[in-house]
């Protein structure tokens, strides 16, 4: 008998452990699960002043239009918001059309752009690099991930649809990475842009996450449950006048208008997924190049400044641009 309520004392004890360790897993699981997007969010908003270290941030050099020879308007435009952003107007004498520029999170500067300026002027097109929000020389004190960065581009929008040099000329946004997502969420807000190309956009950037997690080989119902934490936080941050401002969502409002997607097969930070997400969404005027290569930032070796030495790279993109100016 007494072996017995031995036997059930210890039994419940061991239960109880059980219980408290299963809770105690479970507390913690929940806690790096909330963790892990405030963190990676938080990083990500850090305002950028392109002085840290480019040893991890190899571009984030600043560059000046004179060492491309090239005359340039720089000003401060101003937001919806209220926000000045520093812009850069690459001046074309009867330019056949207009290019907005803008870069990614981190790097590069967006004065690396200045090397495409320098060819698209050689080929008949002005261009305006856009510095957004919390980067540079722009106001802000914090990057917005492509939510509210639309804002910035329609200060673009509006200043040359207000100049009579540019009547009746079509506008192309060009982007990469972080840039590659404003440029869709631009696109499909703003119709009085003509022409998209975006490249190594994320689809969503709770999307970005979800793949990192599958490349460290983390089941995939986990992934799926820090999208949507990923997902809640963002529109806490952001609020939710800016929930639908995704580019996977965005980009269903292209209408007939041209797009170009480029992404490339061994990109790991924003894996090319992203790019077959965006098509299943966008209309079929939807153009798209997979790269086989590794590069982010798809120019070969990232090499921006030389970037007319890719021709293959320039072919795609002047073709491309030359069917939305012969529209």
């Amino acid at each position: 008998m007494k072996n017995n309520l031995n036997a059930t004392i210890f039994c419940k004890i061991r239960i109880e452990r059980i219980k408290n360790v299963f809770i105690g897993i479970l507390v913690l699981s929940i806690i790096v699960l909330f963790i892990i997007p405030i963190i990676i969010i938080s990083q990500s908003k850090q305002k950028v002043t392109y002085e840290g270290n480019l040893s991890e941030n190899p571009l984030q050099h600043i560059y000046d239009a004179n060492d491309f020879g090239l005359n340039v308007n720089e000003m401060k435009l101003t937001t919806d918001d209220g926000l000045k952003v520093w812009v850069s107007e690459v001046l074309t004498p009867n330019p056949k059309g207009i290019i907005i520029y803008l870069t990614g999170i981190r790097q590069p500067s967006v004065t690396y752009f200045y090397g495409h300026s320098k060819w698209m002027k050689d080929e008949g097109y002005a261009s305006i690099l856009l510095e957004v929000r919390g980067h540079g020389n722009s106001e802000g004190e914090e990057v917005c991930l492509g939510y509210k960065e639309v804002l910035d581009t329609k200060a673009v929008v509006d200043y040359i649809k207000g100049q009579e040099k540019y009547d009746n000329l079509p506008i192309i946004v060009h982007g990469v990475s972080m840039g590659g997502a404003v440029a869709i969420n631009s696109f499909g807000s703003l119709k009085d842009i003509d022409g998209l190309i975006a490249m190594s956009a994320y689809s969503s950037f709770e999307d970005v996450v979800y793949d990192t997690m599958i490349e460290y080989n983390i089941p995939s119902f986990i992934c799926e449950i820090e999208k949507l934490i990923t997902s809640f936080y963002l529109t806490l941050v952001f609020g939710d006048e800016f929930k639908d401002m995704r580019p996977i969502n965005q980009i269903g409002n292209m209408d007939n208008r041209p797009a170009l997607l480029i992404a490339c097969t061994g990109d790991s930070e924003v894996q090319a997924e992203n790019m077959h997400r965006l098509l299943k969404v966008a209309s079929s005027n939807c153009e798209w190049w997979l790269r086989d290569s590794w590069e982010h930032f798809i120019i070969k070796d990232c090499d921006f400044i030389n970037m007319e030495q890719d021709k293959e790279y320039c072919d795609r993109i002047l073709e491309f641009i030359s069917t939305v100016t012969q529209q």
